[in-house]
């Protein structure tokens, strides 16, 4: 008799727990739904903790974290409401949802996809997937979505036989939703002179699936640099992952240098590849050049990747002051990582080779704080 009762009272006590979920579930719906989505995490957090194997309670304060732009904790929450019901289609749409607001496109993409494969007759969740933007390739633009200041400082250094030159960066950009926009001092040592330029470098968002990229670059006494450069390049997405481009630089060396450009761009995956054409010209001399470059993106977002690339003819973008005057091909890797959502780096480093039998050795390092 006393077992019959122990065993009662187990029984009656689960159920009375069980009541007190359900209550406290429809309370934190109810929460979701009026926006107040900050009771609704708590109320999903003690939920979590009493049932962490159901994956409705995950997907409840994924969602109540992404309205609070808890970001972080949203798409953890997302990914694990996935992985304990992998045919849940309402927890891949919302973690497609959040991967696409956070610039994570191709993670964005794979989740469109899989929504996609468990809703095949959802004409709106195939236009989702079509839609889903290409891997960004503009990392300053694309990967500080949450953020509004980034400040990033780099160390470059160029050896080719006895000579030797040292390039340092600070730049400081602010996102806006139109863009960005950024101010950044240039330093130079080669030759036993020494330089330093200043220039404004944007990233405007224009029209649908497009952006564009201008800078103005001034030195006051130019010994390294040229007195002005300018640059300004529309890119265009045009659909079925491909990404073109157009630019103009001058550098303001002598009568001046230009530098026309074109390129393509091809997402798939986890993979982004872009080739470059450069026309340069001046008053006295004119080349062109090619440049490929191969990067992935081991994480998929702009935050994590590795590229190789490779260059032939007078193909270099410029961003640098480095440049071998008549450099006729390179070789190079680079690694682009964050340790942290705030904090990150960037490795560099390249082999090259001028139309004389000259070599250079270029490396660099940069650390990048986002707040």
């Amino acid at each position: 008799m006393a077992c019959i009762r122990v065993s009662w009272l187990v029984t009656a006590f689960m159920a009375a727990g069980l009541a007190q979920a359900q209550a406290l579930d429809e309370q934190a719906r109810n929460w979701l739904r009026q926006g107040q989505a900050a009771q609704a995490e708590q109320a999903y957090t003690t939920l979590i903790e009493r049932f962490p194997q159901d994956p409705d309670h995950w997907l409840g304060r994924g969602l109540a974290r992404s309205r609070l732009k808890l970001w972080d904790g949203a798409m953890s929450d997302l990914e694990q409401a996935v992985a304990l019901a992998p045919g849940y289609a309402d927890a891949w749409a919302a973690l497609a949802d959040v991967y696409r607001w956070n610039d994570r496109a191709a993670a964005a993409a794979d989740a469109y996809a899989r929504l996609a494969l468990l809703r095949p007759a959802d004409a709106q969740v195939a236009a989702s997937a079509s839609a889903a933007p290409a891997v960004p390739t503009s990392v300053p633009e694309a990967s500080a979505r949450g953020y509004k200041w980034a400040l990033s400082g780099g160390l470059y250094r160029t050896r080719a036989g006895s000579f030797s030159a040292n390039e340092n960066s600070l730049t400081l950009r602010h996102y806006t939703e139109l863009g960005s926009i950024a101010i950044e001092r240039l330093g130079q040592e080669r030759f036993g002179y020494s330089d330093q330029a200043w220039a404004v470098d944007a990233y405007p968002r224009l029209w649908q699936g497009a952006y564009a990229n201008l800078r103005y670059q001034r030195t006051t006494s130019p010994d390294l640099y040229p007195s002005r450069a300018w640059r300004a390049e529309l890119y265009q997405n045009v659909g079925g992952g491909w990404e073109l481009a157009a630019s103009r630089d001058f550098l303001g060396f002598g009568s001046g240098v230009r530098i026309d450009g074109v390129s393509a761009g091809k997402y798939w995956g986890n993979f982004f590849a872009r080739w470059r054409h450069q026309q340069v010209r001046s008053d006295s001399s004119s080349g062109r050049g090619d440049r490929f470059f191969v990067r992935y993106y081991y994480e998929g977002d702009a935050d994590h990747y590795v590229e190789a690339n490779v260059s032939r003819g007078r193909s270099d973008d410029f961003s640098t002051g480095l440049i071998l005057p008549s450099r006729s091909d390179s070789r190079g890797l680079v690694w682009y990582h964050f340790v942290s959502r705030d904090w990150g780096f960037k490795l560099g480093a390249s082999r090259s080779s001028d139309s004389a039998g000259a070599r250079a050795h270029d490396a660099g390092v940069s650390l990048v704080r986002r707040w």
